[in-house]
C-alpha cells in the first residue's frame, strides 16, 4: 500500500519514515497533507487508537459527500 502511495504522490516508500525526507513544504496541499496523515497513522501503535481515528475519518469522508467505504 506504502508503494502506490509512494508512486501517486511521486516520492521514495522511505519518506514515509522520516521528517527530513522530503520536505513537505515542497509538495502540493493535498501530497503534503496525505504524507503527514500517513506518517501519524505509522506512528500509532495502539489498535483502538487507530480504529478511533479511522472512525473519525470515515465520519468526516461522509460530511463531506463521500459514502462509506470498507
Amino acid at each position: 500500500m506504502l508503494e502506490r502511495l509512494a508512486r501517486e504522490l511521486d516520492l521514495p516508500v522511505e519518506a514515509f519514515f522520516t521528517d527530513a525526507t522530503p520536505d513537505t513544504a515542497s509538495l502540493d496541499t493535498d501530497a503534503g497533507e496525505l504524507l503527514t496523515l500517513v506518517r501519524h497513522w505509522l506512528a500509532i501503535d495502539d489498535g483502538q487508537a487507530r480504529r478511533r481515528v479511522l472512525s473519525l475519518a470515515r465520519q468526516e469522508a461522509e460530511r463531506s459527500g463521500l459514502r462509506a467505504c470498507a
